[in-house]
């Protein structure tokens, strides 16, 4: 069995759609089928039941998906020791797209630090997704944070990465800000004055729980919300470019140029312990992290 056949396998398994494998995989439909019959053939059995042009994954396929997901990591690992893969080495992430704001540049600046030839690709998923992109093998690693390390299969090892602080952001010319910095203080009563820009969607678990999802203690200190964006790219703008506040991470405060505004007289500061996930099977990126921290 070729490497790259199980690969392509794999994302049909995590799809059950050829149009959707192919275009993940940059191919067409027709080449998937034939890269799929030929292996079927080769083991002598249907992996997929067919219904009209739907795919069902079905006993077979799914005793083949956790032996592909441990050869391709196998595969991968000794490309990279190896050196065969040169500079096309890939190490493949999963995490909510907060996370990959806030960690993100992080992460490229260790691993091109060690690792010039190392290409990171990142996906965006919540992290139950994520962790199932990581058990079916389509990704090598998964950030999560610890709300959800319950989700975490027995296959899977995790390290901490570190901690995600929330803290009220606002832009450089906001009226709160009265000299150039990137920290100030002000009063609580002070802040509330001022229009927020706020998601109704946890940008950490993809659930809709209403403003006050991004870990604003909404209860207590009802914020003037004037914009509703769940697009945290479009937020730090908002926070930059219309006069908004937001309560955003802080590294992500300090990447996007915006100012930190804490508060002096209200507990309105709020934390996430961050992990790395990988597989137990293939612990080639995983074990970069640990120096990291």
């Amino acid at each position: 069995m070729e490497i790259e056949a199980l690969e392509k396998f794999l994302i049909i398994a995590a799809t059950e759609n050829l149009q959707r494998s192919a275009d993940r995989l940059d191919t067409s439909p027709g080449a998937l089928s034939k890269t799929l019959k030929r292996l079927e053939t080769e083991l002598g059995t249907r992996l997929f039941d067919r219904v009209g042009k739907q795919l069902k994954i079905n006993d077979a396929g799914r005793r083949l998906q956790s032996r592909a997901v441990e050869m391709v990591a196998i595969a991968r690992r000794v490309r990279s020791e190896v050196g065969e893969l040169g500079g096309n080495q890939e190490c493949r992430i999963a995490a909510p797209t907060m996370l990959q704001l806030a960690w993100g540049a992080f992460i490229q600046r260790k691993f091109l630090a060690e690792e010039t030839a190392v290409r990171l690709s990142f996906t965006s998923a919540y992290e139950a997704l994520a962790l199932k992109m990581l058990s079916r093998g389509e990704v090598d690693l998964a950030l999560i944070t610890g709300a959800v390390l319950g989700q975490v299969s027995s296959t899977m090892e995790v390290l901490p990465l570190g901690s995600l602080s929330m803290y009220i952001a606002a832009g450089p010319d906001h009226p709160l800000i009265a000299e150039p910095g990137t920290q100030v203080k002000a009063a609580l009563s002070d802040v509330l004055q001022y229009p927020f820009a706020a998601p109704r969607i946890s940008p950490f678990c993809g659930e809709e729980r209403g403003i006050g999802s991004d870990g604003w203690p909404e209860i207590n200190y009802p914020r003037k919300v004037q914009v509703v964006v769940n697009d945290y790219g479009v937020l730090c703008q908002l926070v930059l470019n219309s006069g908004l506040l937001a309560f955003l991470p802080e590294s992500l405060i300090t990447e996007m140029g915006g100012v930190i505004v804490r508060v002096e007289d209200g507990p309105v500061k709020s934390r996430e312990e961050l992990f790395v996930a990988g597989r137990k099977a293939d612990t080639t990126w995983l074990s970069k992290f640990p120096a990291w921290v």
